[in-house]
């Protein structure tokens, strides 16, 4: 959970936070857990949940701070496009989001952990990728991605 964490936040002590945090959920609303799926599956999915609010929340309280602390940029740059995207994604979408960009997970893994069909992830991808085109782009400016 903890390398989960510090790859979504970047931050390690953002990252206990949120460890912490999961192991509250768990204690609290562990007869929420229906048993549908791998338990792994789901500590992973809540760590995730926690750890892109806890992003949320960064992003409220230090709205001009761009960079994560953390030495791995790219990291910090796909964390920040989440944060943003996260307003305009459903949880799913930002679910596979997190798993595609974040954890570099295949299309066919991500299926696999989220028991969606390869085809569902690619369009969901798509959804994600024009969203986030739509966001770079100038206010009033339609530029064509085809």
């Amino acid at each position: 959970m903890h390398r989960r964490a510090v790859a979504i936040l970047g931050r390690d002590a953002d990252a206990w936070d949120a460890v912490q945090e999961v192991f509250e959920r768990m204690i609290n609303s562990g007869s929420q857990f229906r048993g549908d799926a791998h338990p792994m599956t789901y500590i992973y999915r809540v760590t995730t949940n926690v750890c892109l609010n806890l992003l949320r929340a960064r992003r409220l309280r230090e709205p001009s701070t761009l960079d994560t602390g953390t030495a791995d940029h790219g990291a910090a740059e796909a964390s920040q496009f989440l944060v943003v995207l996260s307003k305009h994604l459903s949880e799913r979408e930002l679910h596979i989001a997190t798993l595609y960009f974040i954890d570099e997970l295949t299309q066919d893994e991500i299926a696999d952990v989220l028991k969606l069909s390869r085809k569902t992830i690619g369009r969901e991808l798509n959804e994600v990728r024009e969203r986030a085109l739509a966001l770079a782009e100038p206010p009033g400016k339609k530029v064509s991605h085809g």
